[in-house]
């Protein structure tokens, strides 16, 4: 991805903060919030005990997801010890800070790039994080990078955690459809899905969990009851942090 391209996600981002689309009390759709409690509840029971657990966020935006892992993490009796994330928007950044306010750190939510590995490290988490989410922002990517920062992601898994990668899934019904609907959208001005959709492609979860496999990794996939999102559960035990490189161009 182009250093304008990159700038130009940036500067959508950001206005769509500055139109009040995301704000200090955004929150996401109750659909949304129970399929992703019930996938941490999944691995929940596999995660460390006696200690708190570390989250990392990628691609933060306003804090919500952190906010709501931390909740239901707690509930279920695993305290979070340590939120962190990351954005490409700024402005973003800006409201997860005040989100988050006595829950994480201000230096722990800073501006980073999905494709750039020092955007996972973080002082302190030298052993890798417990969990590692994303939430719809793999489909941000340019499709020939979105494996490769996937397996980027789940590099940086500390032994026994989990990567939680939500997304849309491109060959699924509900991919296709929306292909087609964002297409009539871009390209024929039929209103037919926001226009800043048109900028996402869904990604081939099914065939990246296919790679992660055979690379070794624990690979699942959970779909929501409704049929329309999926999470890519990716774990390996005794896996060690290894942020070695950037997602290539290939």
């Amino acid at each position: 991805m182009t250093a304008s391209v990159v700038e130009k996600q940036r500067r959508s981002f950001d206005r769509l903060v500055e139109e009040g689309v995301y704000s200090d009390d955004f929150d996401h759709p109750p659909a949304a919030k129970a399929f992703v409690a019930e996938v941490l509840s999944q691995v929940a029971a596999r995660l460390p005990v006696g200690r708190p657990v570390s989250v990392l966020d990628c691609g933060c935006g306003t804090g919500a997801w952190l906010a709501f892992i931390a909740a239901t993490l707690d509930e279920a009796g695993i305290p979070a010890g340590r939120l962190c994330g990351f954005d490409l928007s700024g402005n973003m950044v800006e409201v997860a800070r005040r989100r988050l306010a006595g829950l994480a750190a201000p230096e722990d939510l800073r501006c980073g790039n999905l494709l750039e590995a020092s955007s996972y490290a973080f002082d302190g988490i030298g052993s890798g994080f417990d969990v590692i989410f994303t939430y719809d922002a793999i489909q941000q990517l340019p499709r020939r990078q979105q494996f490769d920062t996937c397996a980027l992601m789940v590099s940086g898994l500390a032994p026994g955690g989990a990567g939680l990668i939500f997304d849309n899934d491109s060959r699924s019904k509900f991919g296709r459809r929306m292909a087609r609907r964002k297409f009539l959208t871009r390209y024929l001005g039929l209103k037919l899905v926001p226009r800043y959709y048109c900028n996402a492609a869904y990604p081939p979860l099914e065939r990246f969990r296919q790679r992660l496999a055979a690379d070794g990794w624990q690979a699942t996939i959970r779909v929501r009851q409704d049929q329309v999102k999926r999470a890519l559960i990716v774990e390996r035990a005794g896996h060690e942090a290894a942020w070695s490189s950037s997602p290539g161009e290939a």
